[in-house]
């Protein structure tokens, strides 16, 4: 993934998992949190095909520290930032 795709997917994440989750048709837990493989899916249609590890890739190297991953690593949530909550 280059950077420019990595930027994109990136401001995807955090649109979906900060503010709007039920535009890409997502359900947030109470604490935030949603499957990896269902974030993956549904940002698919509007950025491409994105892997489990290029997932954790943009986690890992996000200046912000934007994401957090859990321990297993089957699900995510954006560590601040939330409009919603």
């Amino acid at each position: 993934m280059n950077p420019k795709q990595r930027v994109k997917v990136s401001k995807l994440m955090s649109y979906a998992l900060r503010h709007r989750p039920g535009d890409l048709d997502l359900t947030l837990d109470d604490g935030g949190w949603v499957e990896v493989s269902a974030l993956l899916a549904a940002i698919e249609p509007r950025v491409g095909s994105v892997t489990h590890d290029e997932l954790v890739e943009i986690v890992a190297t996000s200046p912000k520290q934007r994401f957090a991953l859990s321990e297993d690593g089957v699900r995510i949530r954006a560590n601040q930032g939330h409009s919603i909550l």
